[in-house]
């Protein structure tokens, strides 16, 4: 990747500014104990680069600065502006991090780990999706990680493969990040073999909910909002929430969908999963257009009269058939949330299958 020098000037003199660039970067690198070599393969660059932005011979690109953020969590504005402390910069490899105080800690911690997640596909337009469960669904892998700041305050991040359409191939990739314990060396992994499909961002809790905000790169952000795990459960198992994100194909629109997360693979087969997504709706209650149904055949095809004899057998059924139509229409009209809801007995429905996972999940052993 080739690097272009910053043109411009930050509110200093140009070598005023690559002064402080240099002095900061070498008190980075001492910080964490990385060498220019490291720090350069570390944020994709060329060593010869890293050793002019060191050397106070060039003023670094602002794609440079974001990647810098994103791995040490520096703030931009005081790397160019000040001679920073050398404690200040610190890894938190996947941005800014979230802090969180002493008593949520605990709980934080419950939920790091490696989850499956389910959700559907929405590259298909609005009301034409004729997919089967098979073909609707949508796999992803997620990771929960603390990493810590120069305060010394827990931060928790995550990273994410999206977008995974083979179950099988799901699993291996889940067994693959379990293994890699190093957050460093987890976003490595994943920036080189999924970066179309990583998805990076911060962990964060309020008193009832889990939220994870996630980016890939500067084309989609995404936001999952979870139930708070219970204080006396020992670990967050999954449950099932809402994702908010840019949907795939070719109309990208806002979309927001029902998502299932699990810390072991699902025994349900791709009907089951699709059924559970949808909350187990819609439901069919027909007593009204029974009644209808019954009354129009009785006139075109049971009892003696005009009707029976003025109808071809063309029209007897487009009148059948529009009947039917009508009466799932107002059906589905009835059912069909205009939002996306999770209720705690939801949630709870999804444990359990989570939690029998689990206990027969070579995984758990």
């Amino acid at each position: 990747m080739q690097e272009e020098e910053h043109s411009g000037k930050i509110g200093l003199d140009t070598e005023e500014l690559k002064k402080i660039i240099s002095a900061n970067l070498e008190k980075l690198l001492s910080r964490n104990n990385i060498t220019q070599k490291s720090l350069a393969e570390r944020l994709e660059i060329a060593p010869a680069s890293m050793t002019d932005y060191c050397k106070g011979r060039r003023i670094p690109n602002t794609e440079f600065f974001i990647r810098l953020k994103q791995h040490y969590n520096i703030s931009i504005d005081d790397f160019l502006t000040g001679y920073i402390d050398s404690s200040a910069a610190s890894p938190s490899p996947s941005g800014s991090g979230s802090a969180i105080n002493s008593s949520s800690a605990e709980t934080c911690r419950k939920y790091c780990g490696t989850y499956f997640l389910y959700y559907f596909d929405t590259s298909k337009y609005k009301g034409r999706d004729t997919l089967v469960p098979r073909d609707s669904l949508f796999y992803g892998v997620l990771d929960i990680y603390r990493n810590s700041t120069a305060l010394e305050l827990s931060k928790y991040s995550c990273a994410a493969v999206l977008g995974i359409g083979d179950r099988d191939k799901a699993a291996a990739v889940k067994e693959t990040l379990a293994g890699i314990k190093d957050p460093l060396m987890l976003l490595a992994y994943i920036n080189k073999e999924y970066r179309s499909t990583a998805y990076y961002g911060d962990f964060d809790l309020s008193r009832e909910h889990a939220f994870l905000t996630m980016t890939h790169d500067s084309t989609d952000k995404a936001l999952l909002i979870l139930h708070r795990v219970d204080s006396n459960k020992t670990e967050y198992l999954g449950g099932i929430g809402t994702i908010n994100s840019i949907s795939k194909g070719r109309e990208k629109d806002p979309v927001i969908q029902f998502i299932g997360v699990s810390r072991y693979p699902l025994a349900m087969s791709e009907e089951e999963i699709h059924h559970s997504l949808l909350l187990n709706y819609p439901t069919f209650k027909a007593e009204a257009e029974t009644e209808e149904m019954i009354r129009n055949f009785k006139a075109l095809y049971v009892e003696e009269g005009e009707a029976k004899d003025t109808f071809s057998e063309y029209q007897k059924a487009i009148v059948v058939r529009s009947t039917l139509e009508r009466a799932i229409r107002k059906s589905l009209e009835r059912n069909m949330f205009r939002y996306g809801k999770i209720t705690g007995r939801d949630d709870d429905e999804w444990y359990h299958r989570i939690k029998l996972a689990g206990e027969t999940s070579p995984e758990s052993e």
